[in-house]
Formats: C-alpha cells, structure tokens, sequence
C-alpha cells in the first residue's frame, strides 16, 4: 500500500488516517501491490477541506441603542470577519464579557469606549468605538399639570 494524500504526505499503512491542515483540494493517489504486480488509482480533487481558520479575525461590531437614560439596556452584535471562535468585549464601565452578541445593562451616566477583542487559531484583532455609548440620568419629580 502506498497512500498519496496530495499535500505532501504519504502512508504506506492499509487503512491510512490522516488529517488536513490547511483549506483546499487535494489529489488522492493509492497504488497498490502484490507478487503479480501493482495498480494505482488516482481520485483528483477528491477532498476538500474548507475553513477560514488560516485567517486572523477582523474585529466589528454594532450596538442598539447607543444612547439613553439610566438604566441603559445595550445589546450588542458581533459583526467580525474570518470564522472568530472567541470573543472578548469591554464596555468601558469596568465590565466585560466572553459572549458573541452579549446585551449589557449601564446604570451610571457618562459616555463609555467599547472594544471588542475577536480571536481564533490564528490570532486576534480588536475593534474600539470611543464614547460609543452615553448614558444620562433620567429625569425625576413631578410632571407639569
């Protein structure tokens, strides 16, 4: 038995295992042989490993709403490039979260910067907004007659 797996390696096991680590089409060739001889049979394009795991993530995100009174209830989206599996918000107010699309609740007024942290296996990139968000204090007492 002697296995071609088109990137290079090669197995000479009969029931090879192997694995793939980069996107794209490989050419599988097998030939095998006996005391009469040998065949070879070669599968073009045969597998295709697919993924964007090779690209380090590009960090965006939106927010809804962005300004408001207090208590300010944000929910955020996750709007990253190249198949982030990790995510690491900060939303300015000592608080932060490991959520993909996390809501986060503001209780004091003042404008706070938010950054999001995107990573995969192939690094990291982080996205900030500054003053992204400003919370105001409600107002209180009576309402005119």
């Amino acid at each position: 038995w002697n296995w071609s797996f088109g990137d290079g390696a090669y197995s000479n096991e009969k029931y090879p295992k192997h694995t793939y680590t980069a996107p794209g089409s490989y050419t599988i060739s097998l030939t095998a042989s006996n005391a009469a001889g040998s065949n070879t049979l070669t599968k073009s394009n045969y597998i295709v490993v697919t993924g964007t795991s090779s690209q380090t993530p590009v960090a965006a995100f939106s927010a809804s709403p962005t300004a408001g009174t207090a208590p300010l209830s944000v929910s955020f989206t996750d709007s990253s490039t190249g198949s982030p599996t990790t995510w690491k918000w900060n939303f300015g107010d000592g608080t932060s979260s490991t959520e993909k699309n996390p809501v986060h609740t503001y209780s004091t007024a003042g404008s706070y910067t938010v950054t999001l942290t995107a990573s995969n296996t192939a690094g990291s990139n982080t996205a900030t907004k500054s003053s992204y968000v400003t919370v105001t204090t409600g107002t209180t007492g009576t309402k005119p007659v």
